[in-house]
């Protein structure tokens, strides 16, 4: 037998602003003298790099 089910759910959803792809190599456009490019690494500034968001809660009442 299963114990209850808890009131609220702890599991992180993925970031609406990045869709979970929260770092990107950005090209600069420029090659050095081997030929390698330079790139930028850049975090998505609401997850903070990280893919996820807090989870929500739901309302008690909330339309779905």
């Amino acid at each position: 037998m299963t114990g209850p089910t808890p009131a609220t759910r702890t599991t992180a959803r993925i970031c609406p602003n990045c869709d979970g792809f929260a770092t990107a190599a950005i090209s600069s456009g420029g090659r050095d003298d081997r030929g390698h490019l330079h790139t930028l690494t850049v975090d998505c500034p609401a997850c903070h790099g990280t893919g996820t968001a807090p989870a929500r809660r739901d309302r008690e009442g909330a339309r779905a």
